[in-house]
Parts: structure tokens; C-alpha cells; sequence
């Protein structure tokens, strides 16, 4: 009996002993892991390095007190000081802006404008016109330095089409203009093909020179061309004078030789003078002319 009560007097004493040894491992861990978090924290402190900012010094010596009060202040706003900042002409300040912005102004390039009407347009004459007399007209017209036009005309009886474009230039010479004409075309057209150059310039203070040139051509070639020249001068106070000398040509050379002078008055609306035209037919040598006066006047 006395072995058996020893024997659970012993058991008891070994677990007494195993759960104090647990105890104590239980708590070195938990310093353990208090050790190593403030060794983890102390690490993390020692690489903050505060960094103390240097005091500014904000006060302003005597002697730039005295040159601010000094110094005068414009209470207005005035801008036009600034007169050409950004673009803007000398004579508007930002100021006249704000309060009315400028319109810019619109400069038109290259316009060109169109144009419709029918022939013919008198009422005289389409009362008694006839329908291959009618035809539409269509064009393009463009007026500037350089005066420009393009047309087409279209007859209906019979059905045909007509090209005309000229050109003209207000700073070439005094004038300069280039034409030309294609057609008609149809089935009942003959078409042919013209082109004619005229110009005028002056000659000094008292003199003119106009000049012109026209050449067709129709399906067989070359059929006829013009040139002319025509030369005018003031000679007195009203009075002018000129000559002008043409010279025409076809497939078998040159036709025709035509001349003419003139003297004119023309002053306070009264116009008066003189014509004489010749003209020789080169081949036969026939001979014409014509010698007239004229007056005309307004009141």
C-alpha cells in the first residue's frame, strides 16, 4: 500500500516540474521578442536626422525703408505703358482692348464670283428673237489687280457650246488683256479658235501708244489674224491728235493696209473734230477711204 501512494506522489511532482519549465520558456520568448522590437526601433530612429531650418532674417534696413517711401505710387492702373506687348499697336492700350475688342479686318484672296444671264435680254429683241437666237450664258468673274472672266455660252437651236476667258492686268504697263474664244460647239457648229493680246501704256506726259493683235483658227488651220497700233498726243489745251496704222493677213499672207488720223477738242463737255481713214487692199491695190467731222456735246 505504501508503494502505490509513493508511486502517484511522484507523478504528481513531474508535472509540477514540466509545466514551471514551460512557464519559463514561455516568458523568455516574450522578452525576446520585446528585445528585438526595441532594437528594431532604436535602428528605424537613428536614421531620421532632423534637420533644424536656419532662421530668416526678415527685416529691412533703415536706408531701404527710406527709398520705398520714397518711391511714388500710381493708384490708376495705366497700362498704356506697355503699348506694343503682344502685338498691339502703339496707339491702343490693353485697357481700350479689354473694354472693346478690336474686329479684325477681313481681307479677301483669290474671290471670284459667278454670273448667269440669258441673251437676248432686251424685251424688244426677245419679243421678235427666234430660238437659235437665244443662248444661256455662264461665268466666273474675278476683279482685282488681276481682272480675270471665264464664260460659257450655250445656244439651244441648234444645240452648241462657246468658251470666252480673258484676262487683264492693271499694273502691267497702264493695261494689259489676253482673250481667247472656243467654238461653238455642236452638232451643227463650225468651231473655230481666237486669241487676242491689247495693251496701252503712256508715253511721257503727253503721249499714248495702244496697241492690239488677234489671230483664228478653225478645223482647216490658221484663217486670219489683225494687229494694229495707234499712237496719241496732246497738242494743246483740249486738243489732241492721233494716228493709228492696222495691217491684216489670211492663209495667203497679207490683205489689207489700213490708216487713220484724227484731231479732237473736247472741253467743257463739247466734243469736235476731224477723221480720215484710208485702207488698201494689197493684192488688187483697190484703194478706199473716208474723210468726215464730228460733234457732240453735253449739256
Amino acid at each position: 500500500m505504501a508503494d502505490a501512494g509513493n508511486g502517484v506522489s511522484g507523478s504528481d511532482s513531474s508535472r509540477n516540474t514540466s509545466d514551471a519549465a514551460q512557464r519559463s520558456a514561455e516568458t523568455a520568448a516574450a522578452q525576446q521578442a520585446a528585445a528585438d522590437k526595441a532594437a528594431a526601433d532604436a535602428v528605424a530612429a537613428a536614421a531620421v536626422d532632423p534637420v533644424q531650418a536656419a532662421p530668416v532674417d526678415l527685416s529691412l534696413s533703415p536706408a531701404t525703408i527710406s527709398q520705398l517711401s520714397a518711391m511714388p505710387v500710381d493708384t490708376v492702373p495705366n497700362l498704356a505703358s506697355f503699348p506694343t506687348l503682344g502685338g498691339v499697336p502703339t496707339a491702343t492700350t490693353y485697357a481700350d482692348i479689354a473694354q472693346k475688342p478690336a474686329v479684325p479686318a477681313i481681307e479677301e484672296t483669290n474671290v471670284w464670283s459667278p454670273s448667269f444671264s440669258i441673251t437676248p435680254n432686251d424685251p424688244a429683241a426677245v419679243a421678235a428673237a427666234s430660238l437659235n437666237d437665244v443662248s444661256i450664258n455662264l461665268g466666273l468673274n474675278h476683279v482685282g489687280d488681276v481682272n480675270a472672266s471665264i464664260e460659257a455660252r450655250m445656244g439651244i437651236a441648234p444645240a452648241s457650246v462657246t468658251g470666252f476667258a480673258s484676262v487683264s492686268f492693271n499694273n502691267s504697263l497702264d493695261s494689259l488683256s489676253l482673250s481667247t474664244t472656243l467654238g461653238p460647239f455642236g452638232p451643227n457648229s463650225t468651231p473655230s479658235y481666237s486669241a487676242t493680246v491689247a495693251g496701252k501704256t503712256t508715253l511721257g506726259n503727253l503721249a499714248d501708244f495702244d496697241f492690239s493683235a488677234s489671230a483664228t483658227f478653225n478645223n482647216q488651220g490658221f484663217d486670219n489674224a489683225a494687229a494694229s497700233a495707234k499712237l496719241t498726243r496732246s497738242i494743246a489745251e483740249g486738243w489732241s491728235g492721233s494716228v493709228q496704222l492696222g495691217v491684216g493677213a489670211d492663209r495667203q499672207g497679207f490683205s489689207r493696209l489700213n490708216g487713220e488720223g484724227a484731231v479732237d477738242y473736247d472741253q467743257n463737255g463739247l466734243n469736235v473734230g476731224f477723221v480720215g481713214r484710208g485702207s488698201v487692199d494689197l493684192r488688187t491695190g483697190e484703194t478706199s477711204g473716208y474723210f468726215g467731222a464730228y460733234a457732240r456735246g453735253r449739256f
